[in-house]
């Protein structure tokens, strides 16, 4: 695992990517910021096909940069429950426009007909939800 306290530079973008720079990273972010995947299996079967070293590894990373954190299931004790903190729910915005980019800019781009709809009418609410921890039931495949 990365020391969080080296950095490259301080570029705000440059530092953001030493977190987030990977494709398996940001879809654990959306998994937990629109569906109701808590547990690592969950995002095994979220249907991207991440491997459970890479998984393992995502988790870790965002845990010790703040982005999520890690309860003991509440009935299995062996098990985990990954949600977003406070740090990780203010990614939401940020998610919202690169969504709302992808859609709009690259073909076959898919954006839940719900979260669309919130998306281009009434984006405060969206954000609205996702801060309160509402799952939104959404898939993205």
């Amino acid at each position: 695992m990365r020391d969080q306290n080296k950095i490259r530079s301080n570029c705000a973008i440059s530092n953001g990517l030493e977190i987030l720079g990977d494709r398996w990273t940001l879809l654990i972010v959306r998994d937990l910021m629109f569906t109701n995947r808590r547990e690592f299996s969950h995002f095994l079967k979220a249907g991207e096909g991440i491997s459970t070293n890479i998984l393992s590894d995502r988790l870790e990373k965002l845990q010790c940069f703040g982005i999520i954190s890690k309860q003991p299931h509440p009935e299995h004790g062996k098990k985990f429950i990954y949600d977003l903190t406070e740090q990780g729910l203010k990614l939401a915005p940020t998610l919202l426009e690169f969504m709302l980019w992808s859609y709009e800019t690259q073909q076959n781009s898919f954006i839940p007909p719900k979260i669309l709809d919130l998306l281009q009418k009434d984006r405060k609410k969206l954000v609205e939800l996702i801060n309160q921890r509402k799952c939104l039931e959404m898939q993205f495949f």
